[in-house]
């Protein structure tokens, strides 16, 4: 120890004190504006991402409800200009039975089993 430099090694730079406050408050400052350009730019994406979302969610509808319609139109082009029969049609339908009772039900009314019952009993073979 006896031998060791005595000069005092924590000694201050010149003016160091004097200007100190105005750094402290010029940080604090940027640091405020730092958090501020954050918490903006993380709103603004997050808007973004809602707007993408729903943009490509409300797409997806318009896209099936014009893709139906399309083809409803090229259907009944097909029907109207004889390209196809009603054979054709009822091929289509995963039970061709179904689609000609609802025909025949729209057409002629719905049936009683009753009123059925009787037709058949007058029938003579």
């Amino acid at each position: 120890m006896k031998k060791s430099n005595k000069t005092n090694i924590f000694k201050t730079p010149e003016g160091y004190f004097e200007d100190l406050p105005e750094r402290i408050l010029l940080e604090n400052n940027k640091r405020k504006t730092r958090t501020h350009s954050i918490v903006s730019s993380l709103s603004a994406a997050a808007v973004i991402l809602l707007g993408i979302f729903l943009f490509v969610l409300n797409n997806d509808t318009i896209q099936e409800t014009s893709v139906e319609a399309n083809l409803n139109q090229e259907i009944d082009l097909y029907i109207s200009s004889g390209y196809w029969q009603a054979e054709d049609i009822l091929s289509l339908g995963e039970n061709p039975n179904e689609i000609l009772d609802e025909i025949i039900s729209v057409e002629w009314g719905t049936s009683d089993s009753d009123s059925n019952d009787q037709f058949e009993e007058d029938w003579w073979y």
